[in-house]
């Protein structure tokens, strides 16, 4: 039988989760809910049968769902998921998880409570290269690893003017504008996280704003990480460059890994006096909308039935939110800072 899906949040990401749940055949959109009237007429044409509605708790009870996918604002990601979560629904949380520790500790207890699955939606540790690079470093492939960095480089203008194609205006908000940090640079911390069998142990940053004056916020972030087995990371995160970002080229890409007996970056694996080696791509049609939903929506759906273990737990997507907030906290007190450490249960 099919899962029930209430989506909360209509936009490109919730709109691309949902179209590869009902393609699979294991689930059917029942509910609908966002604030914003052209995301919910798009998403209304597309499923005519769901139930759409204003009162996100009103609509839960209503259209009693297996399944809430929340892909709404970022800071609305805890309140939503743990609603959700109290009313017995399995949940699926875009990235980030949460945008505050004492949120992702709320969003654990929560699903712990209600015996049902929270998956951190993190798409790119599903998307070649950087899956496979993942891959090979954990399987020794470059040796004891002694330094691992992730880039986020992406001009968000057309996010952030209001004249852009693709505005979001909640990202600018000025009352709760989106953290670039945790919004975007939550991809390359994810996939550092996973790549490196140990726990961050110190954190400390430097943010500037320069770049992006539609956005209220620091746009340009560089964050240095030390992992308990010694050793070294770095983020660079910056959403105001202009006209270059990741899709051309840009910086290292998502994860790059160094380690005593080689390299990997950007999909190859350099070895001295060894002909630089392309990592086969093993993640076909995990590109859903230039993300890895094609993945992750149906690793989650096999977490739901039983047929595989959940890959991003609350506990682990709250790695990513914890290290994103040790390097705020270094920000603003200019000294480095111990995160806090979510061990697995299961």
């Amino acid at each position: 039988m099919a899962h029930s899906i209430l989506l909360s949040g209509c936009g490109g990401a919730g709109r691309h989760v949902v179209q590869v749940a009902t393609a699979s055949g294991r689930a059917v959109v029942m509910g609908l809910f966002d604030p914003n009237a052209d995301h919910m007429s798009a998403s209304g044409k597309l499923y005519p049968d769901a139930t759409a509605g204003e009162d996100l708790p009103k609509l839960i009870e209503a259209t009693s769902p297996d399944i809430v996918v929340v892909a709404g604002p970022d800071h609305l990601h805890a309140e939503q998921a743990i609603l959700a979560l109290e009313a017995g629904c399995h949940v699926l949380v875009e990235k980030p998880m949460a945008t505050t520790v004492a949120d992702a500790e709320r969003m654990i207890e929560a699903a712990d409570r209600s015996d049902r699955h929270l998956m951190a939606d993190h798409t790119v540790r599903y998307m070649y290269p950087w899956h496979e690079m993942s891959v090979a470093a954990q399987a020794g492939d470059v040796g004891d690893i002694f330094f691992i960095q992730g880039d986020y480089i992406h001009d968000m203008w057309s996010h952030y003017s209001p004249d852009g194609v693709r505005h979001t205006p909640w990202r600018i908000d000025r009352s709760n504008p989106q953290n670039i940090l945790l919004g975007g640079g939550c991809h390359p911390i994810d996939l550092m996280i996973d790549t490196i069998d140990s726990p961050v142990s110190e954190v400390f940053a430097y943010a500037s704003k320069k770049s992006a004056p539609d956005f209220p916020a620091d746009d340009c972030y560089i964050v240095i990480l030390k992992f308990e087995n010694g050793t070294l990371g770095k983020v660079y995160v910056t959403s105001g460059c202009s006209g270059e970002g990741m899709e051309d080229g840009a910086g290292g890409g998502f994860l790059a890994v160094y380690g005593t007996q080689g390299t990997l970056w950007k999909g190859q694996l350099y070895r001295r006096g060894q002909k630089t080696a392309d990592l086969p791509d093993t993640s076909a049609g995990a590109s859903v909308g230039g993300h890895g939903w094609g993945r992750s929506v149906i690793d989650f759906l096999d977490t739901v039935d039983g047929i595989m273990q959940n890959p991003i737990p609350a506990r682990v997507g709250a790695r990513t939110v914890a290290v994103c907030e040790a390097a705020l906290r270094a920000i603003e007190t200019g000294r480095p800072q111990t995160p806090e450490w979510f061990a697995r249960t299961t």
